[in-house]
């Protein structure tokens, strides 16, 4: 299918939309009585709003084509077939893709969605979210991407405020680590899987924590936001969940051990209980079925990509590749390492890849000053201490393993890897910012 994706009336309806999306913002923002944070708040929307727009103008311009704009004539086909027949788009929208229902529904007038789209269940449904932004932005191809852009924004900021009231970081460290990492806002704004899995990680992160640490009220929207977020990861990266459920077992488990800090014998229990059953689940988990399932649905990922003939550029090898239990054990170094610090700075001299370079640059360097810059041990007390590090910590371990183990492609590492990098930056910096009140977690913990 061919679209005119730079028409006049495509940015025209896409600056109209800027224009609302702003107006949202400054009411948003204007609501923000701390004026600590209130500064950032804009200040997000429009990073994510231009990273947004580079990636667009990126994939139209440098590659001619890829899979966010395969998405969008995927949605644009579906859109058309609602004005044609309401009762087969529907049809479509609550069904899995089939041969049979791509003959029979799309024609020369709606189109016909991008096979190697149509035929992955997880593209699909990309397109059919799409489909939906489509009629409120005419089919506006920027418009669709600042919608996206704009939910991540809004997702980003909620986790963003919630670093902020845990007093984990300094509030400068928070913003950067959060809101404004380039290569996230690169790869997580625009039409895409990797933007819809990330919003819908982070609030999952937020509402959980919301709930269970700060313990604000549990209202019918922040319950509707979280299982919506759970079922679009279910839909597109089932295996996403497990990155995040197994870190917030973890997590929670280090806040019922705070609970216990003065009983030397209550507190030995749990972190042993917690300590040993983690392991009992790991080792559960790599000899269990559901974990080379996963593995090969992360391989789907993979696929995505080496079927697109744009994605041709460099490639690396895990020197262990074998899916079994005892090869995905071996693999762990070696994927867990690719997965947080590759591509280095002189494997990404590209414009694509030049944000990654950079940023794999800085993670190398704060890992250093990390690991060798004060004790040591005292930093992995504070962060063992702190439930949303303890999260950060093993999600992005186990992110970083799903992405160096199935990649094999820069083009697909970058962006599978992209939602752990707020979090290993959380991690690796809380050392270089003190906290401005040591005891926030445990008055939130008894408030």
């Amino acid at each position: 299918m061919e679209s005119n994706y730079i028409s006049f009336q495509d940015i025209a309806i896409g600056l109209l939309w800027f224009v609302i999306l702003m107006a949202i913002s400054s009411s948003k923002a204007n609501q923000i009585k701390d004026t600590q944070i209130k500064k950032y708040y804009i200040r997000n929307i429009l990073f994510k709003f231009l990273f947004a727009i580079l990636f667009a103008l990126v994939y139209l311009v440098y590659y001619g084509g890829g899979d966010t704009t395969a998405y969008w004539d995927g949605a644009v086909t579906l859109s058309k077939l609602f004005f044609k027949s309401p009762i087969d788009y529907f049809e479509h929208l609550f069904s899995e893709p089939t041969v049979a229902l791509r003959q029979l529904h799309f024609d020369i007038d709606t189109g016909y969605p991008p096979g190697w789209i149509y035929k992955e269940s997880e593209a699909w449904f990309i397109c059919k979210l799409g489909s939906i932004i489509s009629f409120f932005t005419f089919r506006s191809y920027f418009a669709a991407t600042l919608i996206f852009a704009f939910l991540t924004a809004r997702a980003s900021w909620r986790v963003f405020q919630m670093i902020y009231k845990l007093e984990t970081h300094n509030l400068r460290a928070a913003a950067w680590c959060i809101l404004f990492i380039p290569s996230v806002s690169f790869w997580c704004t625009g039409i895409s899987k990797d933007t819809v899995i990330y919003f819908s990680l982070l609030n999952v992160l937020f509402y959980t924590f919301d709930f269970l640490i700060l313990r604000n009220v549990i209202s019918i929207s922040k319950i509707i936001y979280l299982g919506g977020s759970v079922f679009l990861i279910f839909q597109i990266r089932s295996f996403v969940l497990a990155a995040i459920l197994a870190p917030l077992f973890m997590a929670f488990g280090a806040r019922l051990t705070k609970r216990y800090e003065q009983n030397f014998f209550a507190k030995l229990f749990l972190r042993s209980f917690i300590l040993f059953g983690g392991i009992f689940a790991f080792l559960y988990f790599f000899q269990s079925a559901f974990a080379e399932d996963m593995i090969k649905e992360a391989q789907v990922v993979q696929q995505d990509f080496l079927q697109n003939s744009t994605y041709t550029g460099k490639r690396y090898e895990i020197s262990n590749t074998e899916v079994s239990p005892t090869g995905l054990l071996a693999a762990i170094p070696e994927s867990v390492f690719y997965g947080i610090y590759r591509p280095f700075i002189n494997e990404s001299l590209s414009p694509n890849f030049i944000l990654n370079g950079l940023e794999s640059l800085i993670l190398m360097f704060i890992t250093i000053r990390f690991l060798f810059w004060g004790n040591v041990f005292s930093k992995i007390k504070k962060i063992r201490k702190e439930e949303i590090l303890v999260f950060a910590l093993i999600f992005a371990l186990f992110i970083a393993f799903m992405a160096g183990f199935t990649s094999v492609l820069f083009g697909v590492l970058v962006r599978i890897r992209a939602p752990l990098l707020p979090f290993i930056f959380l991690v690796l910096t809380t050392n270089i910012y003190e906290k401005a009140n040591e005891n926030t977690a445990e008055r939130l913990v008894e408030n």
